[in-house]
């Protein structure tokens, strides 16, 4: 079985360091620290004799873009998190006609189906007895219906997930802010628009890591599939052994090549387990 080189969930690699991935697969190969353990490392090859497929995760892709060519040896696929532009957590945003002049650049080189639109996190809190939420219905109807035109069919999506950090981060932000659970009147308010929206551009609704959300108009997502990739090859090229890498998570096995620490993800969202620091700031962008 051929590896699965994930680039990356634990920083946006495509934005930010490209260079340095473009680099190591020069050398042919990688060296990935534990992200629980940081004294241990492994040696990744890097070689497309051994690589069945790169998955890229990113907010950007418009480096990527500037050198798409260099990865003409590799299979790829993309995850594109495109969220509403609810700036009260998150310090970046792209623009969304750049959002999708993007994904349609990618679409034509590579076909809409090996692109995953992520609209992920969704917040919900409350804040003196006000319940609001990064959710905007007329900007997810916006992309739906952009990205139905593009044949970009498949969204996932997800509620935040309360680490501590993450509460942390958000008291710091805001002593009243209270994270609301996915099981709220307002969430499964949202879900049903969510529903009805993506029906009606027949988009496909898939839930990462909340499988209670899971059912009618929503299915259980795997963000690396070893099926479907396998089904993009036309062959069993990667191994499709489960490997979730937390509760509820439909993943089958991969190499995350990223580092929280020694690659920083500059965007600062207080929400994002990958942030190791509290308030971190974009910058460069």
């Amino acid at each position: 079985m051929k590896s699965v080189i994930s680039a990356s969930r634990r920083t946006d690699i495509p934005a930010f360091y490209l260079d340095w991935f473009m680099d190591a697969i020069c050398r042919g190969h990688i060296l990935v620290q534990n992200p629980l353990y940081p004294v241990q490392y492994r040696s990744v090859n890097l070689d497309p004799a051994h690589v069945g497929w790169i998955v890229f995760w990113s907010r950007n892709y418009a480096t990527f873009l500037k050198n798409y060519t260099f990865f003409e040896d590799y299979q790829l696929f993309f995850h594109f998190t495109i969220l509403s532009s609810c700036r009260l957590f998150e310090s970046y945003h792209l623009s969304l006609k750049s959002v999708i002049i993007q994904i349609g650049e990618i679409a034509k080189l590579y076909g809409p189906e090996k692109i995953i639109w992520r609209y992920d996190p969704i917040i919900i809190w409350e804040k003196k007895g006000i319940v609001q939420t990064n959710f905007n219905p007329r900007e997810y109807t916006a992309i739906c219906r952009e990205l139905s035109q593009m044949k970009v069919d498949k969204c996932y999506f997800s509620f935040v997930t309360p680490y501590r950090k993450v509460l942390r981060r958000l008291s710091a932000l805001d002593p009243d802010i209270k994270l609301l659970h996915h099981g709220t009147e307002k969430a499964l308010t949202i879900l049903n628009e969510m529903k009805d929206i993506t029906a009606k551009w027949k988009i496909q609704l898939f839930s990462c890591s909340n499988d209670q959300i899971v059912g009618e108009g929503i299915r259980r997502g795997s963000c690396i599939s070893g099926e479907y990739l396998n089904k993009l090859s036309g062959t069993r090229v990667v191994s499709t052994a489960k490997a979730p890498g937390r509760k509820d998570c439909g993943c089958t096995l991969s190499i995350d090549i990223g580092s929280y620490t020694g690659h920083p993800c500059r965007y600062g969202c207080l929400y994002c387990y990958a942030n190791p620091v509290t308030g971190i700031k974009s910058r460069d962008i």
